[in-house]
């Protein structure tokens, strides 16, 4: 099983642009999916960039869990369990 999601810059005429990607399942392969959320400098973009993350995680968590549930002797974190974010340094 693959998992992974992040959020990469790409640059067109000057003009930076956030991208999306993360792993979906396709017939019996993964497969990496690109896709566009706005330009870099938008806030709206940066907050969807890191909702989409969270969303992505939130459900892969989930997934582990379900097939987990299966398999008793197998140890799972709790969302719980994380580590915390840490607060970003003020300027």
């Amino acid at each position: 099983m693959q998992v992974g999601c992040g959020v990469y810059l790409h640059t067109v005429r000057g003009h930076a642009y956030l991208y999306f990607w993360h792993y979906e399942t396709e017939g019996r392969s993964r497969v990496q999916i690109k896709e566009y959320v706005g330009p870099a400098r938008s806030a709206r973009s940066i907050a969807d960039a890191a909702r989409r993350c969270e969303a992505y995680y939130a459900q892969a968590m989930g997934e582990l869990q379900s097939v987990a549930a299966h398999c008793p002797s197998t140890p799972v974190a709790s969302p719980e369990a994380t580590p915390k974010k840490r607060p970003r340094p003020r300027p």
